[in-house]
């Protein structure tokens, strides 16, 4: 590993695209996000980064509805993080700050909204804050978090590719496989295969059951189609994405289906 993190990943910024859809029998819900990542170097320490976000839109507009704002505040309290590179992962170092700032959004929010949408949105983060554990796993499971880790790999002698995929809103996929970088190209890809199929065909069920969809499971066996691509390009040496994209799709039949595609370029 380099001495410092900014030799690994330099003052960047980002522009990112994430459009995700997921159908359920005959409901589609389709989402299209884009926003602006911030990495720079830390004040304290060589070792850090900081990650900050901007600028985000949905569907290529500003927010204006009030389930989307609330949303949108609770996951702007977030930043910024300030992370520390361990074996090729992003650590987060600003749990306290973090838990303080999104207590501060929930208390603003508490005094303007309610509601059984709003709550859904509390209970989510403030399960996130309990403990420091479980606000790092919250926020390592972030796709554009995934997607940044994935660009050390290049710098990571090991090629075996174990990685995690939150698919909203049924569970989290686990994939396993190998890593190709090719130095002559200054490029990193791998397409794993999915290993806990049947857990996420079992929540896929389950979510579909508790939340009363009309679907119907009259089939003894339902096939499970799963697959993830990542393809990354660098502009030099550090790990600084000039490109990169992931593709994520999982599909039931015609019970369940979800394509998530996220592309990360340098602005």
């Amino acid at each position: 590993m380099a001495s410092s993190a900014s030799d690994i990943f330099p003052t960047s910024t980002y522009l990112v695209k994430d459009q995700c859809t997921v159908k359920i029998g005959a409901e589609q819900h389709d989402g299209n996000l884009s926003y602006t990542l911030y990495i720079t170097q830390g004040e304290k320490s060589p070792e850090e980064i900081v990650i900050d976000r901007t600028n985000i839109k949905v569907n290529n507009q500003d927010i204006d509805t009030k389930f989307l704002d609330v949303a949108n505040q609770y996951m702007e309290a977030l930043f910024p993080l300030v992370c520390i590179i361990e074996k090729y992962r992003l650590v987060i170092q600003n749990t306290d700050e973090i838990r303080k700032r999104i207590q501060k959004t929930d208390m603003d929010i508490h005094d303007l909204y309610s509601g059984e949408g709003i709550d859904h949105i509390r209970t989510q983060f403030f399960a996130a804050i309990q403990t420091d554990e479980k606000l790092i796993q919250f926020i390592s499971q972030l796709h554009f978090m995934r997607m940044l880790e994935y660009s050390l790999q290049k710098f990571n002698p090991d090629t075996t590719c174990k990685t995690l995929w939150k698919v909203i809103p049924v569970g989290t996929t686990e994939w396993k496989g190998e890593i190709r970088y090719r130095k002559d190209r200054n490029t990193l890809s791998f397409e794993p295969k999915i290993s806990n199929a049947q857990d996420i065909m079992d929540d896929i069920i389950r979510y579909i059951h508790r939340h009363e969809y009309n679907v119907s499971f009259d089939e003894e066996t339902l096939p499970l189609y799963a697959d993830l691509q990542n393809n990354i390009q660098y502009t030099g040496e550090t790990g600084r994405i000039r490109k990169a994209e992931n593709r994520v799709c999982i599909e039931a039949g015609e019970k369940f289906y979800y394509q998530h595609t996220i592309i990360i370029e340098t602005k």
